[in-house]
């Protein structure tokens, strides 16, 4: 049987270590230091970059994608038939696949497919509970990409307030020593490592304004 063409996706670890999409949506593996650290890396327009790429999940599926969604998720389904209905004829399980793929393409499409694959680990007895389970089980994608949206948004925000000169521009004012006091530790190694401050203005601020 031929392998599916895989849709793009963001929810994986990219190049051996976490992207900033990725570490958003895995909420266990999250803190604000280690987000901070990745921007730091990669430069603030990671964040609208990751924003972009989760949305980009969530939006109505498109004509020129939906051969290759059903391809995957034919697939999907026929795995939960399986074990739904182990003993239904081939024609049967054929016709009913054909109806789920009309019923669900009403999803995002790796929302259906995330959710689909989830629905493995659902007590399935009959057919008929394969629906519902997906969407119950979608409405929880949803959300949690919704919940991984907010987490980088206001990443944005402690970034913004933080009043940190722009990684991109080498040009910005330097920061008073009464700034960076007011930064949080994360906030300073961050930008200790984009070259934003030096240690030697870190040291002065903490001994002028006593910051930890």
């Amino acid at each position: 049987m031929a392998t599916a063409p895989a849709l793009p996706s963001t929810t994986g670890p990219a190049h051996g270590r976490p992207d900033l999409a990725w570490l958003a949506l895995n909420p266990r593996a999250w803190t604000t230091s280690s987000a901070i650290e990745l921007v730091g890396r990669l430069g603030t327009g990671a964040i609208v970059e990751a924003i972009a790429s989760i949305e980009a999940q969530l939006a109505p599926m498109r004509r020129a994608d939906r051969d290759a969604w059903a391809k995957a998720m034919d697939e999907r389904l026929r795995r939960l038939a399986l074990k739904a209905a182990p003993l239904a004829a081939p024609a049967q399980g054929d016709a009913w696949r054909s109806m789920m793929l009309e019923a669900l393409d009403d999803l995002p499409a790796m929302v259906a497919l995330t959710a689909a694959k989830r629905a493995r680990h659902e007590p399935l007895q009959f057919l008929n509970e394969i629906e519902p389970a997906i969407r119950k089980i979608a409405a929880q994608v949803i959300l949690e990409r919704k919940h991984a949206i907010e987490r980088l948004r206001l990443l944005e925000r402690q970034i913004k307030q933080a009043r940190m000169p722009r990684l991109e521009d080498r040009r910005a004012e330097p920061l008073t020593a009464s700034e960076i006091a007011a930064m949080t530790p994360a906030m300073r190694a961050m930008g200790l490592k984009c070259g934003a401050i030096s240690q030697q203005q870190i040291d002065a601020a903490i001994e002028a304004e006593g910051a930890p």
